[in-house]
């Protein structure tokens, strides 16, 4: 079989969208707790929503950049005449 190998430059830029998708889930939670007037402890009681929604955040912004990476991949370009 085949190996698989991923660069350290693929691992550095996925690390950096699941903290960016992180700090997003993060915000929202944050933004709610200021929103419905909770105690502050919701920071820390609800962090492993906080880590769950950061994955849904992440997999749907790996969509969105497939899906801007096939748009480019596919788009005609300026041809050299």
């Amino acid at each position: 079989m085949k190996d698989i190998t991923i660069s350290g430059k693929r691992i550095k830029t996925e690390l950096r969208w699941l903290i960016i998708s992180l700090a997003i889930a993060f915000v929202f939670n944050i933004y709610s707790i200021i929103k419905y007037k909770t105690s502050l402890a919701e920071l820390f009681t609800s962090l492993h929503i906080v880590v769950i929604v950061s994955l849904i955040v992440y997999v749907l912004l790996l969509f969105i950049r497939g899906l801007a990476s096939l748009l480019i991949r596919f788009t005609p370009g300026k041809k050299d005449s």
